[in-house]
């Protein structure tokens, strides 16, 4: 049979505006609708032409019921990658003919949380929220999945997919999927990454460049976190390169002790002495040159590799601490970050006790830092028994993020905490914001009260230390006192800082000879003293 497309004139610019059209509205919706109303005037041939032949025809022309574009899959079906590309190219076939344009979204889905969905759990969550995001979308935008848990959004010929228009749908997306779900009895909430590529980002006028790009940017989204969203463009695409390149080496750099750690000093605010290091993961990459952590933390997730990096730091602390010790250098302690993924492993506290024993260290002297996520596991029986464990054997524990996370005061007494971290967005900017100055001088008062030691991060000038220290903050950490630097620095760094207090104090005290030796001033010049003050 001759099917419409095979018409020469239907591949004209006025057959592709007739297809899109077609496939910009769901006819078959429209049949039953104009038969019953054929029928109400009383032509009941039209009516069964109306309501039967022409539905059949049209199907047999390759247009099925029920369709929103051409051979369009149904909302949240499964799509193969080849498939999926011819898709794009279709609608981009199509915005060529309409001059129009389109973009395409993809989205991964997870439990937020401490939620855990098992195989089933995901296909339903999945489906679910597939027909949530259709209701979200536009009528002939396409919804389809990719993965277990990962969605393709397809927007048909539009006239603008401007970067405020792609908002408008990111957002309603992410509100859809953000809903609580009932499933089984259960409330489950879940939420989305998402990556964009319009039209106009892609590197090429194609469905392949459309996708890749959306794939680049949502690989990016989820390096930063679970809920965000990224647009694609070069620089994405450089990055997920290196993404790829990272997590493939990061098994070999574990081995070869190309990862370990830098230290960045911590002061008490009131005296300037020494209180300790942080321990940070830092990779030496023989091409890239030096990485911080939020450029290498995803490809150790992605590889499981987060409790082996855990160890690695912690190595390099432990070896800090003995060069410390070695050179004769003063240094109470040091501060090592614990994951999510570490917290999480039922044989944490063992292998931290059994590193420490190796190296006949006091476990008073390192303090695990805990993310301000953990509160989210308070429930779990494992991280709860890590944290006690942890504790019981004489590691001192900090809460990080405190006042900007989720962490409550209730948090702090049951994980029993002994020093909270002031993070550098809750400190930047009080010495000139009065309302943040006072929310920080809440916690510091707060925590005086409990008996907790504070620690303000990013302090990074002068002026902001010396309020800090006027507020009663107990120990500092930033630019303001030391960038983060190798060991083999802070030996440099710790001797000079020794040699500069011990000047000052010198100074100090001749000063305090001469006063105390000085004859006491004949009235006159005392009067013209007072005056001048």
């Amino acid at each position: 049979m001759t099917r419409l497309s095979d018409i020469p004139h239907f591949d004209s610019p006025l057959g592709h505006r007739l297809r899109a059209l077609r496939d910009r509205v769901d006819w078959m919706m429209l049949f039953p609708v104009a038969a019953a109303f054929a029928w109400f005037l009383g032509e009941a041939a039209v009516a069964v032409v109306l309501a039967v032949i022409l539905p059949a025809f049209l199907a047999l022309q390759g247009r099925p019921a029920g369709a929103t574009a051409r051979g369009a899959p149904r909302a949240g079906a499964a799509i193969a990658p080849d498939a999926l590309r011819r898709q794009v190219d279709d609608i981009l076939t199509d915005c060529a003919a309409l001059n129009r344009t389109t973009a395409v979204l993809r989205l991964h889905l997870s439990p937020k949380g401490n939620e855990d969905w098992d195989e089933e759990t995901r296909a339903k969550v999945t489906a679910r929220l597939a027909l949530r995001v259709m209701a979200a979308m536009r009528g002939q935008d396409q919804v389809l999945r990719t993965g277990a848990t990962d969605l393709v959004l397809l927007l048909c010929p539009t006239r603008r997919a401007d970067l405020q228009v792609l908002m408008n749908i990111v957002d309603r997306v992410q509100m859809a999927v953000a809903e609580p779900i009932s499933l089984d009895g259960a409330t489950l909430s879940a939420q989305s990454a998402i990556g964009v590529c319009s039209e106009t980002m892609a590197t090429s006028r194609t469905g392949h460049a459309l996708l890749r790009g959306a794939e680049t940017a949502l690989t990016v989204a989820r390096r930063e976190r679970e809920d965000s969203v990224r647009f694609f463009n070069a620089d994405l695409r450089a990055e997920a390169e290196i993404d790829a390149q990272l997590t493939r080496e990061i098994d070999a750099a574990l081995e070869g002790g190309q990862i370990g750690a830098w230290f960045q000093p911590q002061i008490d605010a009131a005296t300037g002495e020494i209180a300790g290091f942080e321990a940070l993961a830092r990779w030496t990459h023989p091409e890239l040159g030096v990485l911080e952590p939020d450029r290498f933390l995803s490809a150790a997730q992605a590889s499981g590799r987060m409790s082996d990096l855990g160890e690695a730091v912690l190595a390099a602390a432990l070896d800090a601490l003995a060069s410390w010790d070695a050179a004769g250098l003063t240094v109470p302690g040091i501060c090592v970050n614990l994951s999510m993924e570490e917290l999480a492993d039922p044989r944490l506290a063992e292998r931290m006790v059994w590193q420490v024993d190796q190296r006949d260290v006091r476990p008073t002297r390192i303090a695990f830092e805990l993310p301000s996520s953990v509160t989210e596991l308070a429930e779990d029986a494992v991280v709860q028994a890590n944290i006690e464990e942890l504790r019981h054997v004489g590691f001192r524990l900090d809460l990080d993020d405190f006042g900007t996370g989720p962490a409550t005061v209730s948090h702090v007494s049951r994980f029993g905490v002994h020093r909270i971290v002031l993070d550098r967005s809750l400190v930047a900017g009080i010495d000139v914001d009065p309302a943040r100055r006072r929310v920080v001088a809440a916690i510091l008062a707060m925590a005086e009260v409990l008996g907790l030691v504070t620690l303000a991060e990013g302090v990074e000038t002068d002026d902001l230390q010396a309020l800090l220290k006027r507020m009663g903050c107990v120990h500092l950490q930033g630019f303001a006192v030391a960038r983060a630097m190798p060991l083999v620095d802070t030996l440099t760094w710790l001797r000079g800082r020794v040699a500069a207090r011990g000047a000052a104090m010198a100074r100090q005290s001749r000063v305090r000879a001469r006063t105390e030796d000085a004859p006491e001033p004949t009235a006159p010049r005392a009067a013209q003293k007072r005056w001048l003050q």
